[in-house]
């Protein structure tokens, strides 16, 4: 009986907008469509608009520190509103503080993030892709450097990054800042 009632004043809601006009109902249709219309047929309420903050994964080692020769580097390049980026977060949250290299050695993970939007680190980046040569179909986000690896997409780095960190691949991983690991 509500259902038919609710039916009957949209009924009503719409004859209105014949009888008095454009002038009027602008007015009174956002009240109308909220009291009425909106319980009636739930699925024509319009979703709320999405407030996503910037995505801005946390990296554990600054770009400038000094990385020792027993610290395992990942770089980690990506874009604030990137949506593949995003999906990534659980696997950039999630990486170890530590890992245990086949020779049986404790290696400290170091993740260094750099947004391609920024003009400091999109120099950065775009000199690693010059100097390795990265073709630029590859030259995209996301991405990862781990040793001499250059993992592309989210594909690749949720197959290949575990396997390369347990390797040691990232005691190989160049370092962007012009500096040498430390002993």
């Amino acid at each position: 009986m509500k259902k038919g009632l609710k039916i009957l004043c949209l009924i009503v809601a719409l004859m209105a907008v014949f009888l008095l006009g454009w002038r009027v109902m602008p007015k009174v249709w956002p009240g109308i469509k909220e009291a009425v219309v909106y319980p009636v047929f739930p699925q024509m309420k319009p979703a709320p608009a999405p407030t996503q903050e910037p995505y801005a994964p946390k990296s554990t080692a600054a770009f400038e520190d000094a990385i020792a020769a027993t610290d395992s580097l990942i770089y980690y390049f990506y874009k604030d509103y990137c949506p593949w980026c995003r999906q990534l977060e659980p696997l950039t949250a999630g990486l170890p503080k530590q890992i245990t290299l086949p020779d049986g050695t404790r290696s400290a993970v170091k993740l260094v993030c750099l947004n391609k939007v920024e003009d400091e680190p999109l120099a950065i980046i775009t000199a690693y892709y010059d100097m390795y040569g990265v073709p630029d179909e590859k030259r995209l986000v996301p991405a990862m450097v781990i040793g001499d690896r250059y993992l592309f997409g989210g594909d690749e780095i949720g197959a290949q990054l575990l396997e390369a960190m347990l390797a040691g691949e990232g005691l190989k991983t160049p370092l962007l800042n012009g500096t040498d690991r430390v002993p």
